[in-house]
Formats: structure tokens, sequence, C-alpha cells
């Protein structure tokens, strides 16, 4: 009989609480697994939504590096006809568009380069015009595929007499990367 009245003395002893603990718990996990639940997928959505913007950069940005070097050749080979600036406008637009913002500073440098040459009326400095050339190609290629590219090798490959310049265009890269704070791994 002490036992009826201890089970008796502590089911009256119970409170509302004490009976409906296992549902309250259970809708305290339900809430914290829907809060993070919408965490989640709000982290995953703009995830997603980042690599969305980094594959339409990449895949606009693709071809850039072999059309400078195309466009360069064209001007080492003193084409300056109408479809050649036309590329150029279309490259530069492309930077300007997709290209990471240290692409748009070499970008924006180079077209500084040319406004000051045409008021001037220098067009026998092409050094640093081609050093930044060079930088851009050599940002390009690491933006796409992290690979660092010297940015002598267009000039190695292009220009006859390198060995005898070398040191100016070294000189001309190195100002620029210093200049426009690009990667130091760019230096030559």
């Amino acid at each position: 009989m002490n036992s009826v009245i201890m089970f008796a003395t502590n089911v009256a002893a119970k409170t509302p609480f004490d009976e409906h603990l296992d549902a309250i718990v259970t809708v305290i996990i339900t809430i914290i697994g829907f809060v993070v639940t919408i965490t989640m997928t709000k982290k995953s959505f703009k995830n997603e939504i980042k690599k969305s913007k980094i594959a339409l950069a990449s895949e606009e940005t693709r071809t850039l590096p072999y059309d400078i070097c195309q466009l360069l050749d064209d001007i080492m080979n003193n084409d300056q006809n109408e479809k050649v600036l036309e590329r150029y406008r279309i490259i530069l637009s492309k930077v300007l568009a997709y290209g990471s913002s240290q692409a748009v500073k070499i970008t924006i440098r180079m077209q500084k380069m040319i406004y000051d040459s045409e008021k001037a009326s220098i067009n026998d400095d092409k050094t640093s015009m081609f050093a930044a050339y060079s930088l851009l190609i050599t940002q390009l290629k690491y933006d796409l595929t992290s690979v660092i590219i010297s940015p002598e090798s267009w000039l190695q490959l292009r220009i006859k007499d390198y060995e005898i310049n070398k040191a100016k265009i070294c000189q001309s890269i190195n100002n620029l990367i210093k200049e426009l704070d690009l990667n130091n791994d760019f230096k030559v």
C-alpha cells in the first residue's frame, strides 16, 4: 500500500510542464533544426550564385589571353586598321566587364598610357606599353588557371632584340607591378 500512496503522490506532484516535457523538447529541437536548415540553405544559395558568377566570368574571359596575344602580334606587324582597333575595344570592354580588379587596374593603366602618348605625340617608347600588355596576359591567365607565367614570356617570343632591351623591359614590368600593387610573384 505504501507504493500505491507514493505513486499517487508522484502522479499528483507532476506539473503540466513535466507531463509534456517530451513534446516541448521535440518542438524546441524542431525549431532549432528549422533555423539551421534555413541558414544552411541561404549559405548554399549564396555559394551557388558566387559559383555561377565565377563560371560566367571565366567563360567570358577564357579567350582573352589568346586574343591579346593576337592583338599584340597585329600591333607588332604595324597593322593599325579599323578591325584591330575594334578588337582592342572589345578586349577592353570584356576585361572591364568580367576581369578581376587587378586586370581592370592594368587595363586602365594601359589606356592612360595611350592617352598620354597621344597628348605628347610620343610613340617611340613602346616598352612600358608592351610591359602592360604582358602583365595583362599574365594576370588574366592567373585569374583563369591560378598559374603564374612570367610576364616576359610573350615578349621573349615576339621581340627579336629582347635580350638587348631586357633590363629596360624588366624594369618597366616591375615598376608597373609596384605601381598597381599587383601580385609580387609576377616580378621578373
